[in-house]
C-alpha cells in the first residue's frame, strides 16, 4: 500500500495532557489514530517521547514513509522499528511509532473493504493461527477508583465489576445500571458532595479501607442479584516499599500479602486480581497462581492454537499480569516459564506497534493464558482497542467505568459490531 500523505499532530487526552494523533492517506482513503497515556506505568514499557519532540522526529522520517511501499502490517511496523533502531523505541518513541502503526492498520482495512476488527482477525489468523474466532469480550467496569487514579485512602487502584453473562448487550446494560445504583448508595453513605470521579470514571469517596469499598460493591450485587463478579487491579508496585507492602499503614511481607489477597478472594468471590505483587517479583506471582489453581473449572487444551474456541468464560481465578509483562514477549516468556499468572493485560502503547501486540497475544494463547485488552488512564476518543479485543477474541475489555465519553466509546463500538 502506497502512502501519499502523512501527518502527526498534538491533541489532548482525557486528563488534559498532550498526546499524538497520526493521519495517513492512500490514493483512495484517509485514516487516523490517537494514542493514550498511562499514569501508573510499568518500568519496562516502550519509551514515550515528549509530543513536540515526536513531531520533530516525524518530520525527519516523513519522506521515508512516503517513499516506502509496504505490503503487510508486519512490513510497515518492522520498517518503523528499523527506522527507530533502539531496543525500547527511545529514538522515535513508542507513542509515535504506535500512532503510525494503528493509522496504517485502519487505512489498510479501508483499502481491503473490511471493518477494522475483520482486518485484525484476518492478519492474526493468517500469521499466527490459520483460523481464529471473532467474539465479544467481557466488559470490565472500573466502578471505584483508588491508588494513583484517585485522591482517596484506597490502596487498590481499581475495583471492578465483571458480568458473567455471555451476551455483551446484556452485560453492558447491567454494568451501566450497577454504576448508576452504586452512585446512589455512595451518595447516601458519604454525601453527594463527597463523591467525585477518578481518572477512569470510577467513583471516589471517603472510604476508610479497601474492604469497605468491597463490602459496598458486594452488597449491591447481592441485593439486586446482578450477574456480576468483582475484579481488582491492586497495582501493588504503587504500595511496595523496601521489600514490604504497605496497606492502610500496615506492613505485609510477600507471604502475608498473599494470604491477605487469598482471604479477600474467598470472602468476596473475586474473579480476577491484577498486579498483586511488585513488577519484578515473578516468584510471588507464581506462588499466588499456584494457590488459586483449581478453585474454578480448569480448562485443558493440548494445543490452544488449534483449539482456540476451548478458551471459555470459566477460567480459574485470573491472576493478571500488567506491570510484570508490559505487553512484551520477552517478559511474557519469563512469566510463562515461571507460571507467574494465567492472564495478561494487553496495552498497545506498552509495546508500541500492532504487530508486536499480536505476537504477545499469540504467545498468551499458545500457553493457555487469557487475554484482557485494556485502555489507559489518559484516554482519547479513539476506539481501536474495541476492534482489537473483538478481532483476537479476547476474554475481556477494560475501558473504565461507563461514565465518560472516552470510556463509553470503546464499549459502544463493541455493541455496534455485534448489534
Amino acid at each position: 500500500m502506497r502512502i501519499i500523505g502523512a501527518n502527526v499532530k498534538i491533541i489532548s487526552d482525557s486528563r488534559g495532557n498532550e498526546t499524538l494523533e497520526a493521519g495517513l492517506r492512500s490514493d483512495n482513503f484517509f485514516a487516523s489514530a490517537s494514542i493514550p497515556a498511562g499514569k501508573s506505568t510499568g518500568t519496562h514499557e516502550a519509551f514515550v517521547l515528549e509530543p513536540q519532540k515526536a513531531i520533530e522526529k516525524f518530520e525527519e522520517i516523513k519522506s521515508e514513509i512516503l517513499k516506502k511501499e509496504c505490503r503487510t502490517q508486519e512490513d510497515f511496523d518492522k520498517f518503523l522499528i528499523a527506522l527507530d533502531g533502539t531496543e525500547n523505541k527511545e529514538n522515535l518513541g513508542g507513542n509515535l511509532i504506535l500512532s503510525l502503526s494503528l493509522a496504517w492498520a485502519r487505512l489498510r482495512a479501508k483499502e481491503n473493504n473490511q471493518e477494522l476488527f475483520e482486518y485484525i482477525n484476518k492478519i492474526f489468523s493468517e500469521i499466527f493461527f490459520g483460523s481464529a474466532i471473532i467474539k465479544a469480550p467481557k466488559p470490565i467496569f472500573n466502578v471505584i477508583n483508588g491508588g494513583a487514579h484517585a485522591k482517596n485512602k484506597l490502596d487498590f487502584q481499581e475495583f471492578q465489576v465483571i458480568p458473567t453473562t455471555e451476551d455483551f448487550n446484556i452485560a453492558y446494560s447491567v454494568g451501566r445500571e450497577y454504576y448508576r445504583k452504586l452512585k446512589k448508595v455512595l451518595d447516601d453513605k458519604f454525601g453527594e458532595e463527597n463523591i467525585t470521579l477518578g481518572d477512569e470514571a470510577g467513583y471516589s469517596a471517603l472510604f476508610k479501607t479497601n474492604e469497605e469499598a468491597l463490602e459496598i460493591m458486594a452488597d449491591l450485587i447481592a441485593k439486586n442479584k446482578y450477574p456480576l463478579r468483582i475484579g481488582l487491579d491492586v497495582a501493588a508496585s504503587q504500595y511496595y516499599r523496601a521489600e514490604e507492602y504497605v496497606i492502610n499503614k500496615k506492613s505485609y511481607s510477600k507471604e502475608e500479602i498473599k494470604e491477605y489477597y487469598l482471604k479477600l478472594i474467598e470472602a468476596y468471590d473475586i474473579l480476577s486480581i491484577e498486579d498483586p505483587f511488585y513488577e519484578e517479583d515473578f516468584d510471588s506471582f507464581a506462588s499466588l497462581t499456584a494457590d488459586l489453581r483449581g478453585l474454578k473449572t480448569r480448562i485443558n487444551a493440548d494445543n490452544i492454537s488449534k483449539n482456540w474456541e476451548n478458551i471459555s468464560s470459566k477460567p480459574d481465578v485470573l491472576v493478571i499480569t500488567d506491570d510484570l509483562t508490559t505487553t512484551n514477549s520477552k517478559r511474557l516468556k519469563m512469566a510463562v516459564d515461571k507460571n507467574s499468572g494465567n492472564a495478561i493485560l494487553v496495552k498497545l502503547n506498552q509495546i508500541g506497534s500492532l504487530t508486536e501486540t499480536l505476537e504477545v497475544v499469540k504467545m498468551a494463547y499458545d500457553n493457555n493464558w487469557q487475554v484482557v485488552v485494556s485502555h489507559r488512564s489518559g484516554e482519547t476518543m479513539d476506539d481501536f482497542i474495541a476492534d482489537l479485543a473483538v478481532g483476537v477474541g479476547a476474554w475481556g475489555l477494560k475501558s473504565g467505568a461507563p461514565g465518560k465519553p472516552e470510556r463509553l466509546v470503546k464499549y459502544e463500538r463493541v455493541l455496534k459490531i455485534f448489534g
